[in-house]
């Protein structure tokens, strides 16, 4: 048996992996969707995923959907997707935000990325060889906003969705919900990284994520750490990020290409929190 051969076969076995956990965990059990709905779902991500140009995988939307099923109903808010593309990612996000009674803000231009700063023109691809040189209106829809409509109406739920169109500087300021229980965001550069978090964030409920496409990325994964920043801009403990560098492990999947940071409530941890005692910082006592 060849190496390319061994590999399929691994490939398709890890695959089978992801979809079982999906399906036989607790997640969505409170929204009346059990592993028999679970398992259709599954079906028609997979059957919808290469149909629409994704830039994201099919591992990462069942990671979305995952999350999106397992906040409890008592969780008031919306989701939000900044970036879609041709909408491949927004139509398993509007499935899972019909079956959990949720909207799902879907953001973007429809016209690709914005003209990028002089300091971001040019992204290294974390530690590799590889770099990325950005061009106003690269993943520009095809077929603009109307042609992605299209897509999600055909293999979505249109239902639950809300069409804002725009750059992110000029139209999350002013996005029509109060409370948000998932960010995900494929966006590229940290400027606009940046007008998502200062826009968002603070309608974020607390334990929320924002799911960012972009774990490679120095300056967007940079930002999460940035003290000055968060302090400056939202008057806040910046959050941090899981999964930097190569993506995030969730139990023993492990799904590459995609981070997120979690809000969390400092002042009541450091109030109500369980202080760490790092014994072999002082040495033990005899």
């Amino acid at each position: 048996m060849n190496k390319a051969r061994m590999f399929n076969i691994f490939f398709r076995m890890f695959s089978f992996v992801y979809c079982v956990v999906f399906i036989f965990n607790g997640a969505g059990r409170e929204y009346g969707v059990g592993p028999v709905k679970k398992l259709f779902l599954v079906i028609r991500i997979l059957r919808n995923y290469k149909k629409y140009n994704p830039l994201s995988t099919w591992q990462q939307h069942l990671l979305l959907v995952e999350e999106i099923l397992s906040v409890p109903k008592a969780v008031k808010g919306d989701v939000a997707e900044c970036g879609c593309f041709d909408g491949s990612s927004t139509i398993s996000l509007s499935i899972a935000c019909g079956l959990t009674h949720r909207r799902l803000f879907v953001c973007d231009s429809f016209e690709g990325i914005p003209a990028p700063r002089d300091d971001e023109k040019i992204t290294i691809h974390g530690a590799s060889v590889d770099y990325y040189v950005w061009e106003e209106g690269e993943f520009r829809s095809h077929g603009g906003l109307e042609a992605v409509k299209k897509n999600v109406a055909k293999a979505g739920d249109i239902n639950a969705c809300v069409f804002v169109k725009g750059y992110f500087k000029d139209t999350l300021k002013d996005l029509d919900t109060d409370a948000i229980i998932l960010v995900f965001e494929d966006v590229d550069l940290v400027s606009s990284v940046e007008d998502i978090v200062r826009h968002l964030w603070p309608k974020m409920q607390i334990q929320s994520k924002l799911y960012c496409h972009e774990p490679w990325s120095i300056e967007v994964v940079g930002l999460f750490f940035n003290r000055d920043w968060w302090r400056t801009k939202l008057d806040t403990t910046p959050p941090g990020f899981f999964g930097s560098g190569r993506g995030v492990m969730v139990g023993f999947r492990y799904y590459p290409g995609i981070g997120y940071s979690m809000k969390f409530d400092a002042e009541k941890i450091k109030t109500e929190g369980k202080k760490i005692v790092h014994a072999g910082s002082r040495g033990f006592e005899s």
